[in-house]
């Protein structure tokens, strides 16, 4: 998922696109998996913050 010369914005709002940066337990993926700068990735990580303590994602998955 190479995305260092696009522009991405990550909104709270859109969970299915949030999900795809997440493991299948909950965790926000790191950088070096995703292949975001350290800019977008601490959007996504804010976005995703975001909607989980809106309850849009949960904290964790059950096994």
């Amino acid at each position: 998922m190479s995305t260092k010369s696009k522009q991405i914005s990550f909104s709270y709002k859109d969970v299915k696109n949030l999900r795809r940066f997440m493991t299948e337990q909950g965790y926000i993926l790191p950088r070096a998996k995703t292949g975001l700068t350290q800019k977008q990735q601490k959007h996504l990580s804010r976005a995703i913050k975001h909607a989980r303590h809106l309850a849009l994602l949960p904290f964790t998955q059950t096994l």
